[in-house]
């Protein structure tokens, strides 16, 4: 279960990646289809990596007693 969750924030780190990409090295911006693809990259990958972290320190909770 941990596994599915790593390769999830995995992906939205890469999301992120392809965002700022997009935000700092093109041109997308300037035209309106560009800030959706920027804005969706960067707020589907902040919303991928989320729950890793969560369920990491759940499960370290866990081991704790």
């Amino acid at each position: 279960m941990l596994k599915v969750f790593f390769y999830l924030h995995l992906a939205g780190l890469a999301l992120i990646g392809v965002g700022l990409y997009l935000l700092l090295l093109t041109e997308q911006t300037q035209q309106v289809s560009g800030m959706v693809a920027v804005s969706s990259a960067l707020g589907l990958g902040g919303v991928l990596i989320s729950p890793y972290p969560v369920v990491k320190f759940i499960t370290w909770s866990r081991q704790q007693d």
